[in-house]
């Protein structure tokens, strides 16, 4: 058996969007930076199906939301939001063996009621995690925190949602503020207001819980791939950093 997360994207108020080539083709971009961040460091299926839709399989039961965090971090249509039905659990193939348009498997269905549950949200949240039965606290612990999470990251101007995203990559503030050509206390302003240490601290805190829970399922495995999957994740999006968020 090997651990593995799973999640299902959509993308808010798609069908009205008056850019749906543009938002079709946004995704399959996705799609391909997704693919490269993993590269060789890791097993994933990842594939944007159904006009709005991604789907992802990966190896490790925090990677999907790693993975999610860092998509909805660099996403720019602010008025088409993408939100994400995460799940994670065990399986007895490889990642790669999957095909993923076809794959039936109570993973997938978990991530599928957790999509829908934020899909009939009238203010959706951006994730929600559903699992199996027998951690039903677990369940509630984390997507409260990820709730909480969400008002906080709602509340943020765009510059602050910038400063946050940025520091997600490079965890340096004087590293944003040369980027951004400002001061430093100018950015340290904007990270404070932005609630962006809660932000960022909720997600470590979030991998971190889902680490152990690994950990105890799988001890032989570790949790390296963990912090090989992030700093492939960074340093793909510091090479094309000025594409990615147009600043």
């Amino acid at each position: 058996m090997k651990p593995v997360s799973v999640f299902i994207m959509d993308v808010t108020k798609s069908s009205s969007a008056g850019y749906g080539e543009e938002l079709s083709n946004y995704l399959a971009q996705l799609e391909t930076y997704i693919g490269d961040w993993y590269g060789k460091n890791g097993s994933v299926q990842v594939k944007h199906r159904s006009g709005d839709e991604l789907i992802l399989l990966s190896e490790g039961y925090s990677s999907a939301f790693i993975t999610a965090f860092y998509v909805s971090s660099l996403w720019k249509y602010e008025k088409n939001l993408p939100y994400f039905g995460l799940t994670y659990g065990s399986l007895d193939k490889n990642v790669e063996e999957i095909d993923i348009e076809k794959w039936i498997h109570p993973l997938v269905k978990q991530a599928k009621n957790a999509n829908d549950h934020l899909k009939k949200q009238k203010d959706r949240e951006s994730f929600h995690f559903q699992l199996n039965d027998v951690e039903p606290g677990l369940q509630t612990l984390i997507n409260s925190m990820l709730m909480l999470q969400h008002v906080l990251r709602m509340e943020q101007t765009q510059v602050q949602r910038l400063v946050c995203s940025l520091y997600l990559i490079y965890g340096k503030q004087n590293a944003v503020a040369e980027l951004l050509d400002r001061s430093a206390p100018t950015v340290y302003s904007h990270f404070k207001k932005g609630h962006c240490e809660q932000i960022l601290r909720g997600f470590r805190d979030i991998v971190s819980v889902l680490d152990d829970r690994q950990a105890k399922e799988f001890p032989e495995m570790g949790n390296s791939q963990t912090k090989v999957l992030e700093d492939s994740i960074r340093t793909n999006m510091k090479s094309q950093v000025q594409n990615i968020f147009s600043f």
